[in-house]
């Protein structure tokens, strides 16, 4: 594997599971911001503490992972190579969320570096803005519902690459389907089925209005912006393109992990335009599972 995303970071987490104790990562040149927060996840946890890691040797990869925080999360301390010359900059560097209290600071950050980095029309900043805060939210939302979980947190990177933005949020919280069967009539369910219902039905733990459907939407303009959008929860991976959505089956791991690729064309040739029909539930501050 030279370079990781949502499909290849996935045989990682296979070998850990299956009791491999080390990682050889020395081949990997690149590597999207989704790939890199389940990195962090899996060597945070407990299992991460037991393996040993061998690091990738390309310098530029190392110096972005630097940069992008990444090493200072986990605790490792290596040292960038003077040998670069030219590296990828982040975007918007790994960024801790943990309430919801500073939720609009985080998605400022974001919109403040996606703004300096390319054209977004007033219209286009509300549409990803609106777009960031749902996906943030979930983190203080849904990831502690139960209140089991001692550091409840999630952590949130953004990239560009040759031809995307990516957007990534991710937590090591109760995930999707432990969330949902806190609503009476959605105990039972596997983990592919709760996540379909939250995708694609647009379902919620809460009975109220103004709860769920959000990340349901999020697919709706991955899909007519021809992006992509994916979301991993326990053992089941869901994965909407322009023309298609699947749902594929993954080694189980805790919380939930987002993914939202967004071509650069949206923003270089035809900034991305807020449409009355993609408005987000007017006046709801939560978009909970």
């Amino acid at each position: 594997m030279s370079h990781f995303t949502y499909r290849s970071i996935e045989e990682v987490l296979s070998a850990v599971s299956e009791g491999k104790d080390s990682l050889d990562l020395r081949g990997v040149r690149s590597m999207d911001p989704y790939a890199l927060l389940l990195l962090d996840l899996l060597l945070a946890g407990e299992v991460g503490a037991s393996l040993s890691v061998r690091w990738p040797e390309s310098d530029g990869l190392r110096t972005w992972m630097q940069k992008m925080g990444f090493f200072d999360d986990i605790g490792v301390h290596l040292r960038a190579s003077s040998r670069v010359t030219q590296d990828r900059k982040p975007l918007q560097p790994l960024t801790r969320i943990e309430d919801e209290v500073g939720i609009g600071h985080v998605v400022d950050a974001f919109e403040q570096r996606l703004r300096e980095a390319y054209p977004v029309s007033e219209s286009s900043r509300r549409t990803l803005v609106s777009i960031m805060i749902e996906m943030f939210q979930n983190i203080p939302h849904h990831s502690n519902a139960t209140g089991e979980i001692a550091d409840a947190h999630g952590i949130a990177a953004m990239q560009d690459d040759d031809d995307a933005i990516v957007l990534a949020i991710a937590d090591r919280g109760i995930g999707i389907r432990r969330s949902l069967e806190l609503r009476d009539g959605l105990s039972g369910l596997s983990d592919e089925e709760a996540l379909y219902q939250v995708v694609v039905v647009g379902k919620s733990r809460h009975v109220d209005p103004g709860h769920g459907g959000e990340l349901q939407k999020i697919t709706k303009l991955a899909r007519l912006w021809g992006g992509e959008f994916v979301v991993r929860s326990g053992a089941s991976l869901y994965v909407a393109h322009e023309t298609d959505e699947t749902f594929h089956d993954v080694v189980p791991f805790p919380g939930v992990q987002m993914c939202l690729r967004l071509p650069r064309t949206l923003f270089e040739e035809r900034p991305v335009e807020f449409e009355e029909g993609n408005a987000f539930n007017e006046g709801n501050e939560s978009a909970e599972f």
